[in-house]
C-alpha cells in the first residue's frame, strides 16, 4: 500500500519547486504493480499569461522519446525476429557509410558517432539533414566508451521506418493502441494545443513554442525521429510502466516476453564510463536518481524536463513530467531538484508510520 504521509511530502516539494521556480509546473506519478498515486501542481504556461496546470495537461517528452518510444519499437522488431542487437545498420540503410554500425552501437550510445549534427540550424530542410547523417564521421572507436548521441536514435528511428514503413505509424500499431497510450503521438493535432504546457519562448519560432516539438533537429526533421518528438500524458506513460513492473504484462495481456523484461535489466556497457542498458540509463550513480535505487533501475531525462525512474527490484516507477524550459532553457534548476523528487518518491512505498 501506498504510503499517504510520503506522498503528501512529494507533493508539497513540487508545490516547493514552482514557488522557487524550479519549473512553472510539474505532474507527477508514483507507480506499482497495484496501484497509482499522481498529482499536478502550478502551471503548464507562465507567458503570456498564467494557465493553471491539470493531470491532462500533454508534454513534449523530448528525449524521453528515445527509450519510451524508440526503444519499445526497436525491443519490438527483436521479439518479431527483423533484427537482433548485432544487426548491423547499414544492412536496413545502405547509405550509412559506418557499414561496421550494430543497432546495439547505436541504442546503448557507444558507437562513436557525434552527439550532434553540426550546422543543422543552418541546413535547409529534412532531406540536407538526413544527408548529413549518412555522411557522418567516427569521433572516437567504437565500444570504447559512453558518448550520448541524438544521432544514434535519429539512425535507428531511420531502421524502424525502413522497416515497417512510418516510424509514428509502428509506433502507434504496437505501442500505443496496445497499450491504450490514447493521447501519446507526434505532431499533435493543432486542436491539443490547448491542453499542451508551454515551452520556450522562441522568437525565431513566432513566440511561445507550444503543441510543436521544442527539439530543434525534431523540427526540421518534420516532427517524427527516434531521438526527440514524442508528446505524451501521465496518464498514458503510467500505462507503460504499470506493464513493465507487472513483468510485460498489461491489462491482462502479455505485450513483452520475459525474456525482453530481462533484457531491459542486464547492463550493456560493462566497463566503460557509464552503466547502460538498451537505450536507458542503469542504476548509474553519475545521475540523479537519487539514493535508494537498486541496481535493477532504468532512468531517462528529456531536456525539456521530463524524467521518468523504473525500479525493477523495488517494484516502483516514477514519472516527473515538467517544462522547465518554459520561458527560458537557461533554468538549470531541476537538475539537483530530481534527486530530492526521487529520494521522497522512493519512499512511498514504505510502511504506513
Amino acid at each position: 500500500m501506498l504510503n499517504e504521509k510520503k506522498l503528501e511530502a512529494l507533493k508539497q516539494y513540487l508545490e516547493s519547486c514552482v514557488d522557487n521556480g524550479t519549473f512553472p509546473g510539474c505532474n507527477c506519478a508514483v507507480i506499482t504493480q497495484d496501484e497509482q498515486w499522481k498529482c499536478s501542481v502550478g502551471y503548464k504556461q507562465l507567458v503570456p499569461e498564467k494557465e493553471a496546470n491539470s493531470l491532462d495537461t500533454i508534454y513534449d517528452l523530448a528525449s524521453i522519446s528515445k527509450v519510451l518510444v524508440t526503444t519499445t519499437c526497436i525491443l519490438k522488431l527483436i521479439e518479431e525476429g527483423a533484427i537482433t542487437l548485432k544487426t548491423k545498420i547499414a544492412e536496413i540503410l545502405p547509405q550509412f557509410c559506418q557499414k561496421e554500425l550494430t543497432i546495439k552501437d547505436c541504442i546503448t550510445h557507444t558507437s562513436g558517432l557525434p552527439a550532434d549534427i553540426n550546422g543543422y540550424k543552418l541546413m535547409k530542410d529534412r532531406d540536407e539533414m538526413i544527408e548529413a547523417v549518412w555522411k557522418m564521421e567516427l569521433e572516437y572507436p567504437t565500444g570504447t566508451q559512453v558518448k550520448y548521441s541524438d544521432v544514434n536514435f535519429i539512425l535507428l528511428g531511420l531502421v524502424i521506418a525502413q522497416l515497417k514503413g512510418s516510424l509514428d505509424g509502428y509506433a502507434r500499431e504496437v505501442m500505443f493502441e496496445p497499450l491504450e497510450m490514447r493521447e501519446t503521438c507526434y505532431n499533435p493535432d493543432p486542436s491539443l494545443a490547448e491542453r499542451c504546457c508551454a515551452e520556450e519562448v522562441m522568437e525565431s519560432r513566432g513566440g511561445v513554442v507550444r503543441g510543436i516539438v521544442h527539439d530543434g533537429k525534431a523540427f526540421k526533421l518534420g516532427g517524427v525521429s527516434g531521438h526527440a518528438g514524442v508528446f505524451s500524458t501521465l496518464e498514458d506513460i503510467s500505462h507503460y510502466i504499470s506493464m513493465l513492473l507487472n513483468g510485460g504484462v498489461y491489462n491482462g495481456k502479455r505485450y513483452f516476453s520475459p525474456r525482453t523484461i530481462e533484457l531491459l535489466q542486464k547492463c550493456q556497457t560493462t566497463g566503460l564510463n557509464e552503466k547502460r542498458s538498451i537505450g536507458w540509463i542503469l542504476s548509474d550513480p553519475n545521475y540523479a536518481l537519487g539514493d535508494y535505487t537498486s541496481d535493477a533501475c532504468l532512468y531517462h531525462t528529456g531536456f525539456s524536463g521530463p524524467s521518468i525512474i523504473v525500479d525493477f527490484k523495488l517494484g516502483i516507477g516514477v514519472v516527473t513530467l515538467a517544462n522547465r524550459v518554459h520561458p527560458t532553457r537557461s533554468n538549470g534548476k531541476i537538475l539537483t531538484a530530481r534527486n530530492q523528487i526521487h529520494n521522497l518518491a522512493l519512499q512511498a512505498t514504505d510502511d504506513i508510520l
